[in-house]
């Protein structure tokens, strides 16, 4: 088999990537261990975050590339690679532009975490992929081989390029080369056990969402040959997961507090500022009793449920009832278990701080990060919704250069190998923005295949 690029995973950024090499006469072959196509990408709420659309302009929305660098370097903590940073600035509005020729459509855009205007373009992730896939399939030179595991990677030369990948396939082993180079896009560890006890052990009170096929394969193969890793430290469960995992929902997140909710724990007291990224809130949320807390909201907020938008379609959460309701503060406390006087104690001192602009609690004094002015929680009937923190996304892990190739623990490129999409760390740093994850995959996707390119010889 003559194959130029190894392509090994089957979710946005590998798609994405796979497309570039085609569409420049590469051969791709394209590996995915589970049954069907999809990885992280089809378990995401579908939110992509561009700045400078046409869609936000229609909304008079004033946002551009600027504003977007410096909100992603401030989410990260001043954690986040800056070249990486810049070149998901640089390509996003491209992307945008290709997910449209490819025939996507974005819902209104919504703010959410970590934005300072609304820039979440809400589409749903299983059509965009698969939109892309009948791209993939359809070009010469495109090869899909699904349950086939990726178990190592190696050296045809030992003192040469990773250019082999040992393939598991049909119950047998063999190894299958590429000319020019191996991408990783094998998303997160989000269900690897292991992994998550050994980086991340303060996680293991969280509900396990991630896809199934997350058990960091990816890092494993490159850990081998001494790849170097970013942002472990940082790794976060998400807030708002409803309690139980829905196998036909995956994605049932909901975030009534970036449109004016407070969160609250078991006690009825709220225990931290809920305008920050939803990993920040994740992560208080896990130090609360039984890791669990209540979204508390009103009438207001309910009214700004937006259909087919998962994490605000606060309607959709009442039909299957997710959501208590009670015409009081006092009545819906009782209705969850929380003491009626402590509850609306919370909620009094909410509202009156809302009159100032700032809570004295917690220092909140936005909706989402630094948009929106807080509400009082006044108008009933009164909501809340349980939920936890999933690990669903674990946004580390290789650390690479800006043109995606995976460098070791030396900060030394290792030759013909390159990464892009959830496996790869550095660019979040310590906080997520929403929708980042998933133009990250596009915009790095697409890089990763042009230095494959380059090294053949050919350019964009």
């Amino acid at each position: 088999m003559n194959i130029d690029l190894i392509v090994v995973g089957s979710g946005l950024a590998a798609h994405r990537a796979a497309l570039v090499a085609i569409e420049y006469g590469a051969s791709v072959l394209m590996l995915e261990k589970m049954p069907s196509i999809g990885g992280s990408t089809v378990m995401s709420g579908g939110s992509f975050a561009f700045a400078g659309t046409d869609l936000q302009r229609a909304a008079d929305i004033d946002d551009d590339a600027d504003r977007l660098r410096r909100d992603l370097l401030a989410v990260g903590g001043g954690e986040s690679d800056p070249a990486l940073v810049d070149r998901y600035v640089e390509g996003q509005l491209d992307e945008y532009r290709f997910l449209l020729a490819a025939g996507a459509h974005f819902g209104p855009v919504q703010i959410s975490s970590g934005q300072s205007v609304p820039r979440s373009h809400p589409a749903h992730p299983r059509t965009v992929l698969n939109l892309l896939h009948a791209k993939l399939i359809a070009s010469a030179g495109a090869i899909v081989w699904l349950e086939a595991r990726a178990m190592r990677l190696r050296r045809s030369d030992p003192d040469g390029p990773i250019d082999e990948v040992l393939v598991e396939r049909d119950g047998a082993q063999s190894v299958v080369r590429a000319n020019h180079g191996v991408i990783l896009a094998t998303g997160g560890f989000s269900r690897g056990e292991d992994l998550l006890k050994l980086f991340v052990p303060t996680i293991r009170a969280a509900l396990r969402a991630g896809g199934p096929g997350n058990e960091g394969d990816g890092i494993k193969m490159a850990w081998e040959h001494g790849a170097g890793f970013a942002d472990l430290g940082f790794v976060k469960g998400t807030f708002g997961s409803y309690l139980e995992v829905d196998p036909v929902e995956p994605h049932t997140t909901l975030l009534p507090v970036y449109r004016g909710a407070i969160a609250v724990n078991l006690s009825g007291q709220r225990f931290v500022n809920e305008s920050k990224s939803y990993k920040t809130l994740g992560a208080a949320c896990l130090l609360q009793a039984d890791a669990r807390a209540f979204q508390i909201f009103d009438q207001h907020v309910i009214a700004q449920s937006v259909d087919g938008v998962p994490s605000f379609d606060f309607a959709a959460a009442l039909r299957k009832q997710r959501i208590f309701s009670a015409p009081s503060i006092g009545e819906l406390a009782a209705l969850i278990g929380i003491d009626p006087g402590t509850l609306e104690q919370t909620v009094s001192d909410y509202n009156a701080d809302t009159r100032t602009g700032r809570d004295r609690k917690f220092g909140r004094q936005a909706l989402a990060h630094e948009y929106g002015a807080i509400v009082p929680i006044e108008h009933g009937p009164f909501y809340a919704y349980p939920c936890t923190t999933s690990i669903n996304s674990t946004y580390a892990g290789l650390r690479v250069r800006d043109d995606m190739a995976v460098l070791n623990v030396w900060g030394e490129a290792l030759p013909g190998l390159y990464a892009a999409g959830e496996v790869i760390g550095g660019f979040h740093g310590e906080a997520y923005m929403t929708g980042s994850s998933l133009v990250k995959a596009l915009v790095f996707g697409r890089i990763a295949a042009e230095s494959v390119l380059a090294r053949m010889g050919l350019s964009r």
